[in-house]
């Protein structure tokens, strides 16, 4: 590579055949721009369009959950009515006594394009509200796609062969408890996404990018804001002060969003939805809950985690130091802002859902395993799906029907005891026209349509099988199917 000729040292990471160029920076290496080749590209295409497949097959085609009710009636009045407020069910009251949802703005915005077109679809078919919550939720398996495009990219920029590459893309978006989140409506995968693409921008020195992502983060999930004054210092300190100050000034465009969303629903920048809710809880309880509780232990949901840490020594002896400092502040800041929020639970979710764009982005310090430790990895990642495989078919909220509920948030084992029940249930009420209880029904967008009869049930498994067949061909064309190229070597700072 033209890396080599540049006469750089490569550092071997432990991976045969893995080289990790250097750097006279006592940083370590800044990681200078290097255009991906054709083969990347296409690679990180089909591992992309096989997560959106794969999540567009198994998703529930509706929104349930209040948060997300709340932000997609967001869309909905930008939609129909061109104004912010909502009905009083989503919201709280704010100026003119009007309603509005109380959470970042980003993915309501992202959603209006999806809701406009159910609402044309609508207009020959009826069902408007259905409709508009169908595509809206058909967003999240788009955004789950290119999120693992982006950790494809990137783990392959941080020297991963391209099939490794994409079992950490893959694995993240169904060995973790991302899998739930992927068919809901939540903010979430969003900031994530965001997230990630900022890492990757910076990585290639694409700043003004990095920052465009940030700001996105940033007006999805407010609290992200604090990544705003942590993140340009490190690349203040690997990078220099004009590309952290450009990183900063344009992410910071996110926090201004934020304060304008403020000003307009609540009369001022320092008011939010949230009234008196706050960073209240003492840091080691929620600590604590985050690493031992059995219904929110990330160690539980999310058992690759374990395998970050060896990834980010590997790099971080390597020299490959800026993304390991980057994916571990960002790591930490979600942490300790998770542990301390007053609800560190996440409300009525699935894991620590708090923590996810935290550790989805740390999965990319496991590009320089070694071939024993990613058999390792492939197990945790296989041991990660197994304990959220079951909400593919039942609704995390159906626990809400148990009585007592659950002190902390939906158990593992209760979700799996819930299959055979809601199975027979949803086969037994398959005919009925009737939406009832979505809780009692299995989770999956074929079995919402048996509201429109023989033909909603027919058009399902049309559907579904036309999802299958491109979703087979996007498999054997990617990276998952047959190894596209070998690891490669990272390019020296510049």
């Amino acid at each position: 590579m033209q890396a080599d000729q540049r006469g750089a040292s490569p550092i071997s990471t432990g991976v045969s055949g893995d080289a990790l160029e250097t750097s006279s920076s006592p940083w370590g290496t800044a990681l200078a721009s290097s255009p991906y080749s054709r083969s990347d590209r296409q690679a990180a295409f089909y591992v992309g369009a096989a997560v959106t497949l794969a999540y567009l097959l198994i998703q529930q085609g509706q929104v349930t959950v209040s948060d997300g009710k709340d932000m997609l009636a967001v869309s909905q009045s930008i939609v129909h009515h061109g104004t912010l407020a909502v009905g009083p069910q989503f919201g709280v009251v704010g100026r003119g006594g009007h309603y509005f949802a109380k959470y970042g703005i980003g993915l309501s915005i992202l959603a209006v394009p999806f809701v406009a077109v159910g609402d044309l679809v609508s207009v020959v078919t009826g069902d408007q509200a259905k409709l508009e919550g169908f595509f809206a939720a058909s967003l999240m398996p788009l955004v789950m796609g290119f999120l693992a495009a982006s950790l494809f990219r990137t783990t392959r920029r941080l020297g991963a062969g391209s099939r490794w590459a994409a079992v950490i893309a893959v694995g993240s978006a169904f060995g973790t408890y991302a899998l739930p989140y992927g068919k809901d409506f939540f903010a979430e995968p969003l900031t994530t996404l965001a997230i990630v693409l900022s890492i990757e921008f910076l990585m290639s020195g694409r700043c003004e990018l990095a920052g465009v992502a940030l700001a996105v983060a940033v007006t999805t999930r407010p609290e992200t804001v604090v990544l705003v004054a942590i993140l340009p210092i490190i690349v203040w300190a690997f990078r220099g002060f004009r590309e952290a100050f450009v990183y900063g000034a344009v992410g910071a465009i996110g926090a201004v969003v934020d304060a304008v969303y403020d000003q307009y629903r609540f009369g001022s920048v320092l008011k939010s939805g949230y009234g008196s809710e706050g960073f209240t809880t003492p840091f080691v309880h929620g600590a604590a809950g985050f690493l031992y509780s059995p219904e929110k232990s990330v160690l539980l949901f999310a058992p690759i985690v374990i395998l970050v840490f060896l990834g980010s020594i590997r790099l971080w002896t390597a020299g490959i130091r800026y993304v390991v400092v980057l994916t571990l502040a960002n790591l930490l800041v979600f942490f300790v802002l998770s542990a301390t929020w007053h609800s560190w639970q996440g409300g009525w979710s699935w894991g620590p859902r708090l923590l996810l764009p935290g550790v989805i982005p740390a999965m990319l310090l496991l590009s320089p395993l070694t071939r024993k430790e990613r058999r390792v990895g492939i197990g945790l990642l296989a041991v990660g799906f197994v304990m959220s495989a079951s909400t593919i078919l039942v609704s995390t909220r159906a626990q809400q029907l148990d009585h007592p509920l659950p002190s902390v948030g939906p158990s593992v084992v209760r979700q799996y005891q819930l299959v055979p029940p809601v199975t027979r249930y949803t086969v037994d009420h398959l005919q009925t026209a009737s939406p009832g209880d979505s809780r009692r029904y299995l989770s999956v967008w074929q079995v919402n349509l048996r509201q429109f009869g023989t033909k909603g049930l027919l058009a399902g498994i049309a559907g579904s099988l036309v999802l299958l067949a491109a979703l087979v061909v996007a498999i054997r064309r990617s990276p998952i199917w047959r190894n596209h190229s070998p690891p490669r070597p990272m390019p020296p700072s510049g």
